[in-house]
């Protein structure tokens, strides 16, 4: 720890002979005197365990910010609070040399479980000491601690507000350093991962067959109403014309821009069967390259647009016998999406729709088990028996309101979800796997989301000794009076003894002091967002020549206080597992991962002119002994403009979340230098023991400052849904400020790109 830094808190940890005991004296010869409560039978000496922590005010924390992260710097002690520490360990070692820390994982001589060493609020700046009473073996050299702050249980998304680790083995200390690890938690139970894939498998199925609507055998009179139409179809549908043909007829009749209908396919398309076809291959064309976000508000805003248009098809006054059959195909298409979604509007004169939701858990299973539209291919339609999970709990976890968000329901972010359209068996699917270009090629799925680590204290160091006793009252009460070897604590003798640098114990000990600080084991992430430009350009010219070739001008946005609104920060590249020196640990199976953080300050808002407010972000240290990584890191923004604008592939409508992602690489020029401590070598450590200073984004105990910046283009690499992070062929869209605060600090840093998207028309 720094004793100027920012993320600076601990001071160390101090040992000290129990009170009570009579002060130690020389004996005439020089040697001595053997502690009285040296126990010969089990080799060890009672001393007391005093620890120092630099703390700020105990008031409460709402979110993973400043408070709950404990981000301030020590001169600031009115903004953080100490939140205690328990789990604790103190590890005795006796190594073949004093005056060394531990550099590989060895085994304890003495693992002491001290529970809860300091309860929350109890220390202060000018009360910040603790004493616990103990025993520490002689021949003692070296000394490793570990503990984590408390966590209040009973706080709402407590896991959210305080970083959180894995159940089962996420916070595991062995005496065995070998088998010391720290592991993430999965946002996903394994339980909530089969809920998660019936809903996906539920709502994918009524997708599949809405689209899979077909005119059927019915014949339509020419003066027949649509319920809840306004217009007769004017023109007679007998049985037998096109007698079972599908929606789809529509978009592949388009491909040579005829009429599907018997009698007329040698005709151009009629205005009412092109918006047929076109919403149809809008629906089911998804490109190679292309995320689609099938989100819970993604459905709803796009099936409000799909029944928007369908509407008009279905309220318009035919002028041929194909648009009167086109109007027909409109009115069951409104019967079947009726079926699993639910509308407060569908005006009769053709209007928009409004006010869509999706039908509860128990209607849609019953609509799909019974819907006579699935297609007839390989596939087995899903029946009740594959929603028995979902369908069970839908009163409680799984009721209207939760399908709406979904799948923040999981606590994932809303760009989680991926749906994928098969040409062949025309049946939608949500992705298990992500796996295409825009990803990077690179495989992962729902398991690699992540809350983000706890606050971990790590402690290595060697150690000095008195055979003088002290009082709590006596040591050190700062990180700089404690790092300062020449403190006049350090170097004034107390009843003929002075302390011993790079020692042992004995059995004359009293005193015992680590002489490196306690650090923090985390690395720390604080983002800002700000507006790179006064004028933001969508990426409608390059939409509207690939998909109709029309030569069209970007929209531009003119951004304000509420335009976007930051929703959460997912950080790429994480190792979800670390070991006994808080360095990437992974085992067999296990891969990098996401860390998610929901928990934003202020609302999201994104100020017209300034800087959001700061948000602080647990992580692991992601040291690559191969080389060190570039990160990326996606912000989930919403569109708050009132607008749709076109992004990377396609339309985010306002009110819906979109993922803009920026790129964090250690290696670029401009970078202020990390702050190097030289008090306590950070990991890796080289063979003699000093730190291998090798600078990556994350560091534990250091802080990585990045400042994001929405610049004129950044819009233009917009996602609706979350690329693999891992991956270093992702578009850009942020530009970055970085640079290290005893870390690395990044600035300016624009998020996606700084140049408009190619131009199709003039590549």
């Amino acid at each position: 720890m720094k004793k100027n830094s920012i993320y600076a808190l601990m001071s160390a940890i101090a040992l000290t002979g129990a009170v009570g005991f009579s002060s130690c004296s020389s004996t005439e010869d020089g040697v001595a005197e053997v502690n009285p409560g040296y126990n010969s039978s089990t080799g060890e000496v009672p001393v007391e365990f005093i620890f120092n922590v630099a703390s700020g005010s105990n008031h409460s924390s709402t979110r993973q910010s400043a408070d709950a992260t404990q981000a301030y710097a020590l001169t600031d002690m009115t903004s953080a609070r100490f939140r205690g520490i328990e789990d604790a360990h103190v590890m005795c070692f006796k190594q073949q040399t004093n005056g060394k820390h531990i550099i590989t994982a060895t085994t304890a001589d003495k693992d002491y479980d001290m529970a809860r060493v300091a309860a929350a609020g109890t220390l202060a700046k000018d009360n910040s000491t603790r004493v616990l009473e103990m025993s520490l073996p002689i021949k003692t050299n070296s000394m490793v601690f570990y503990g984590r702050a408390i966590t209040n249980k009973s706080e709402t998304d407590y896991k959210d507000v305080y970083g959180h680790l894995d159940d089962t083995d996420g916070y595991t200390v062995a005496s065995n350093l070998s088998n010391v690890s720290f592991h993430l938690c999965k946002r996903l139970s394994d339980t909530d991962k089969r809920k998660f894939e019936q809903i996906q498998l539920l709502l994918a199925s009524a997708l599949t067959c809405i689209m899979e609507t077909n005119r059927g055998t019915a014949e339509v009179p020419a003066n027949e109403t649509p319920a809840g139409g306004a217009n007769a179809y004017g023109f007679a549908i007998a049985t037998d014309l096109n007698s079972g043909m599908k929606w789809s007829a529509y978009a592949s009749a388009e491909n040579n821009g005829k009429s599907p209908i018997t009698g007329y396919t040698d005709k151009e398309q009629w205005p009412l069967e092109e918006k047929l076809a076109k919403v149809y291959k809008e629906m089911t064309t998804i490109r190679t390259a292309e995320l689609r976000n099938a989100s819970g508000p993604a459905l709803i805003a796009t099936i409000t647009d799909l029944w928007t248009i369908i509407n008009s098809v279905r309220c318009a006054n035919p002028t041929s016998l194909p648009e009167a059959v086109a109007k027909y195909m409109a009115q069951l298409i409104h019967v079947e999406l009726s079926k699993y979604f639910l509308p407060t509007s569908v005006p009769a004169n053709g209007g928009p729709v409004t006010g869509v939701s999706i039908r509860d858990v128990n209607t849609l299973v019953t609509a799909l088990v019974s819907d006579s539209y699935w297609p007839s291919s390989p596939a087995v339609k899903p029946d009740e028996d594959d929603f028995n999970l979902i369908y069970a709990s839908n009163t409680t976890l799984f009721n209207t309101d939760d399908l709406q968000v979904f799948p923040e329901t999981f606590d994932l972010p809303q760009g989680a979800t991926h749906i994928l359209f098969d040409t062949s068996t025309k049946q939608f699917s949500y992705a298990v796997d992500y796996n295409s270009s825009a990803a990077g090629g690179a495989t992962f799925t729902v398991d690699d989301y992540y809350f983000p680590p706890e606050l971990l204290y790590f402690g290595n160091s060697p150690i000095k000794v008195s055979d003088a006793t002290y009082e709590a009252k006596d040591y050190p009460k700062t990180t700089a009076n404690w790092d300062n070897a020449n403190d006049e604590f350090w170097t004034t003798a107390k009843d003929g003894h002075s302390w011993v640098s790079g020692s042992e114990v004995k059995t004359s000990t009293r005193s015992v002091a680590m002489t490196n600080d306690i650090n923090y084991g985390t690395a720390l992430l604080q983002t800002t967002v700000q507006y790179g430009a006064t004028s933001l350009e969508d990426n409608n010219h390059v939409i509207q020549l690939r998909d109709y070739n029309v030569n069209e001008a970007n929209n531009t946005i003119t951004p304000s206080g509420t335009s976007f609104i930051l929703k959460g920060i997912l950080v790429g590249g994480q190792y979800p597992r670390v070991g006994w020196n808080f360095l990437p640990a992974l085992k067999q199976g296990e891969r990098q991962g996401y860390v998610f953080d929901k928990m934003i300050t202020n609302n999201g808002v994104i100020p017209a002119s300034d800087k959001s407010e700061p948000n602080y972000t647990l992580v692991f240290d992601n040291y690559n002994s191969s080389g060190q990584d570039k990160v990326y890191v996606a912000l989930e923004l919403q569109n708050n403009t009132g607008q749709g604008f076109f992004g990377k592939d396609n339309l985010i409508p306002h009110g819906s979340n979109f993922y803009l992602i920026g790129e964090l690489d250690p290696a670029k020029d401009g970078l202020t230098a990390p702050t190097w401590s030289s008090y306590h070598p950070l990991p890796p450590y080289n063979e003699d023991g000093t730190s291998n200073r090798i600078a990556r984004v994350f560091m534990q105990d250091h802080k990585t400052i990045v400042n994001f910046k929405i610049g004129q283009y950044s819009l233009q690499y917009a996602y609706l849904n979350i690329p693999d992070l891992r991956s270093s062929s992702v578009t850009l869209g942020l530009s970055v400020d970085m640079e290290w605060s005893a870390g690395l600090d990044f600035r300016d840093v624009i998020i996606g790109g700084n140049t408009q998207t190619p131009d199709p028309a003039n590549p």
